[in-house]
């Protein structure tokens, strides 16, 4: 089994550029026939998302990402 760290700067609230960061791994461990990817925890909204949970639009941006993410894997 072939497993893939992605350890990368993600920050809070950035959904564009972490969704990017997160894409790209996904496809370099493809590429690198990798059998599992790990992220860090929160890695789609940043960490810590702290009070920001409580916005319908951080959370809606979230599920987007996650949707985005999920057509690359």
């Amino acid at each position: 089994m072939k497993i893939f760290l992605a350890q990368q700067n993600y920050h809070i609230g950035n959904f564009e550029d972490n969704t990017a960061k997160i894409i790209d791994a996904v496809k370099e461990a493809k590429a690198n026939c990798g059998d599992l990817i790990i992220f860090s925890e929160l890695a789609v909204c940043g960490y810590p998302p702290r009070d920001f949970l409580e916005f319908n639009d951080f959370i809606e941006q979230s599920i987007a990402s996650v949707k985005a993410i999920a057509k690359e894997a």
